[in-house]
């Protein structure tokens, strides 16, 4: 019951926040030029790649060494790794702000300097936030989480939807971005501020040898999932950005639906394997058929949602929903089938994987863009996704074998590729179909975990909404 509960507190904050985001989508692409909004869409890029190193993947070291039984000890690796986070932060604001005329000489479009530098220092604020939001959800403090994270993402709403009321478009974007994350860093810190005090642990060689793993891994997964803006920029344009970007904030969507689900299970995913590995397999493979079936809806979904959220001159991106959602699919079997490359070696594998993974994307994705456009992108992409997919799942069961239930796996493959099928084929009556399709596969999600929910009873709900 407290899971569930976690669960739906962690959606509460996450649902609002990204939510937000949602519905300044449709203010955004009618109040920004296509071009502009490309711009926009590239800045985002360029944060998602730079977070990577600012985190230092500090939330993943927080769930896998801070998972032990004595609490003195889980608080003292946590304080180390915000001592780490800040240190970080400084150090790269001072060295990004002076020398970000030079970092704009790099990239492969123009941009405003101020723009740049407001993404900066959005970017080294928002860093600070990770290691208490992580100790947070280790900790089941999922309240505080949401509080802040729904005041952040109300913060830069309003403050988005003024400042591009003003007139001041992607420059005022960005200042929204930075004033909010001052705040918000501001505020989490006073209130965690009593966590912070104590003894510190001292880390070894093999924390940081994690550390860097884990990075390198997170810039690979950045190159499978956001590197792909850039070859789409160099090769065709801010415009096609624009139409690219606006049909990957579908697949957006999907993350976001299954979010709840991923920030519970990631925080305790290893304490659960160390106790019962056959539990955490179950919980797994849940998750995927979970992310499965939300891809799915979106299939469902996603020409109604086009209809009401962008304008005429987005409605290229349709045609790239079907491809985005195959994407997300393999992309949740990759995540969630892959504990062993995490447990043993230090992640060295999951490293190993996600590197040749991205220089397969990188390579091949080049020349495909310049090629076939956005289509060859995408089946590019596709294609290294399986690859991906692949990989972990088998060098995964071969460092440590789970019983994953592979009958409930390939149900849910089947009924998604059938939907996929209908719904690239458009055939008489496929709207139907993918309806029954779509409840078909939630029916029997209800019966192969029928033991996780039969026990409940309506009073033990009621006691949980009043809480």
């Amino acid at each position: 019951m407290n899971s569930l509960r976690e669960m739906l507190i962690y959606g509460i904050g996450i649902f609002v926040l990204k939510g937000l985001g949602f519905i300044m989508m449709p203010i955004v692409t009618r109040m920004l030029t296509q071009v502009d909004y490309g711009e926009l869409n590239f800045l985002v890029s360029i944060a998602s790649m730079v977070s990577l190193f600012l985190t230092l993947g500090l939330g993943d070291i927080l769930f896998r060494f801070a998972s032990g039984q004595v609490k003195e000890d889980n608080e003292a690796v946590m304080r180390q790794c915000f001592r780490l986070s800040l240190l970080c932060a400084v150090t790269f604001l001072c060295l990004a702000l002076p020398f970000s005329g030079l970092i704009m000489s790099w990239l492969p479009v123009t941009l405003r300097l101020f723009d740049l530098q407001l993404l900066l220092i959005s970017l080294s604020l928002s860093s600070l936030l990770t290691v208490p939001y992580c100790y947070f959800r280790m900790t089941h403090q999922a309240v505080p989480f949401m509080v802040f994270s729904i005041a952040q993402g109300s913060l830069q709403t309003a403050l988005s939807i003024g400042l591009l009321m003003a007139g001041y478009g992607v420059t005022g974007m960005m200042l929204s971005s930075a004033i909010s994350s001052s705040v918000i860093a501001i505020a989490v810190l006073v209130y965690f501020r009593a966590n912070l005090q104590g003894r510190r642990a001292n880390f070894t060689l093999d924390h940081y040898r994690y550390i860097g793993f884990i990075v390198c891994s997170g810039f690979f997964v950045y190159c499978l999932n956001g590197a792909e803006n850039w070859l789409v920029v160099i090769h065709l344009g801010k415009q096609q950005l624009a139409i690219f970007f606006a049909a990957g904030q579908f697949g957006l969507m999907i993350s976001v639906a299954f979010e709840p689900f991923r920030m519970w299970w990631y925080a305790r995913r290893f304490k659960i394997h160390d106790t019962n590995p056959d539990l955490g397999a179950k919980y797994a493979v849940l998750g995927v058929q979970i992310g499965m079936l939300l891809a799915g809806s979106m299939l469902f979904m996603a020409p109604i949602m086009m209809d009401i959220i962008l304008p005429e001159s987005y409605r290229e991106s349709i045609s790239l929903i079907p491809w985005i959602c195959l994407i997300m699919v393999l992309r949740f079997n990759s995540e969630l089938l892959n504990i062993g490359c995490f447990l043993k070696q230090n992640a060295r594998w999951a490293t190993i994987i996600g590197g040749c993974c991205a220089l397969h994307l990188l390579v091949v994705g080049y020349w495909a863009v310049e090629a076939y456009g956005l289509i060859g992108l995408l089946n590019t992409m596709v294609l290294t996704g399986l690859i991906r997919y692949i990989l972990f799942y088998v060098i995964s069961q071969r460092l440590v074998y789970l019983s994953y239930r592979k009958l409930h796996l390939l149900t849910s493959w089947g009924i998604f590729m059938i939907l996929l099928s209908v719904n690239m084929s458009k055939i008489s009556g496929y709207r139907v179909i993918e309806f029954i399709l779509l409840a078909i596969n939630c029916l029997l999600l209800l019966y192969f975990y029928r033991d996780l929910w039969r026990g409940l009873q309506f009073s033990a709900w009621r006691r949980y909404i009043s809480h």
